[in-house]
């Protein structure tokens, strides 16, 4: 047994190593475009995450996370543009503030059960991109920010797409170890509690009002987290990019990998990031494209990506099991 646990744990170091060695090559291997299209998947990535906080974790389905996102990065823009805060700074207020707005909100929303609260979550997305495009003293309006000062720190200025990777790659390995983290918590298997039997859940003592409210801040700091990155990623902030529409392509690239890990939030939103530049002269059927594979997926395959390679890798692992097993039998 000890056996297999060292082994498992080696397996797990080797990968970690490739995709350390791939993550350090890839700005290398890529056109300053491409490295911008990567730049932007990283930090939507952080988004879907907070999906998978919200639904893979405690069963909650929102289609307000695109304005979660906007909420953070037109904080982190007021922060750097009207009061003259560093980086630092701004990133810790979008991530505060970004959490007790959605922790206020959940308050509210879930109290609403199942589907109401998924419908509600459709109008606080409405209302918010309503605010992004008409508050003109907090969020520009119609002609949004520009000019947002890039990250620096002690000395170091992000002002290259590469220097600018690897700022937002560190951001996401720390965000995905805390999540990781997380679903392993105490508080972790409260939300998992809920996702599978809210009542049982309450029962045995849980605030299931609280315990969801803490996920939606939780992942409303995620989108702080994203929001602070792109806006100093893109240096301009319009009402275009915090719609509806991004919510739902949230949604999408989570049940494409899999609602099961982050990294079915993560293969999600690579694969559709790339999807987009490799079929760019299909642009105009694309929605088309993705609701044929949502359904598809969803009918053959509706653990997602990752969950696919889960269950092959499980099958694998079974038929070796039993084989060692009569192989011993033989040897007896």
């Amino acid at each position: 047994m000890q056996k297999k646990k060292t082994k498992l744990k080696l397996w797990q170091i080797l990968i970690a190593l490739v995709l350390a060695v791939i993550c350090l090559f890839l700005p290398g291997t890529m056109s300053s475009y491409m490295l911008r299209v990567m730049n932007i998947a990283l930090i939507l990535y952080l988004c879907a995450l907070s999906v998978y906080v919200l639904l893979g974790l405690c069963g909650q389905n929102s289609f307000a996370q695109a304005g979660l996102w906007g909420i953070g990065a037109y904080t982190a823009g007021n922060v750097i543009m009207k009061f003259g805060g560093g980086s630092l700074t701004a990133l810790l207020i979008s991530i505060v503030f970004t959490a007790v707005v959605s922790f206020l909100l959940g308050l509210i929303f879930f109290r609403l059960k199942n589907y109401y609260f998924t419908f509600a979550s459709i109008g606080l997305m409405t209302i918010l991109n309503g605010l992004f495009m008409n508050w003109t003293s907090v969020t520009g309006g119609a002609l949004g920010m520009s000019n947002i000062k890039t990250f620096s720190l002690l000395g170091f200025i992000a002002d290259t797409e590469v220097k600018k990777y690897f700022v937002i790659l560190i951001v996401c390995i720390l965000a995905t170890v805390v999540i990781v983290k997380l679903a392993k918590s105490a508080l972790g298997r409260s939300f998992m509690a809920i996702r599978d039997n809210e009542l049982a859940a309450n029962c045995l003592g849980i605030n299931s009002l609280i315990t969801k409210s803490i996920a939606f801040a939780i992942s409303g700091a995620l989108c702080g987290v994203a929001g602070y990155l792109y806006a100093f990623t893109s240096g301009y902030l319009s009402y275009q990019t915090f719609t509806y529409a991004q919510s739902t392509m949230l949604l999408i690239m989570v049940m494409l990998g899999g609602t099961a890990s982050p990294w079915g939030a993560l293969i999600g939103t690579l694969s559709i990031s790339l999807l987009q530049e490799l079929v760019r002269p299909l642009q105009d059927y694309m929605q088309l494209i993705y609701g044929l594979g949502i359904v598809i997926l969803m009918i053959y395959q509706p653990e997602g990506i990752w969950g696919g390679v889960s269950e092959l890798y499980e099958k694998f692992s079974t038929k070796r099991r039993k084989k060692d097993h009569t192989s011993a039998e033989r040897a007896a």
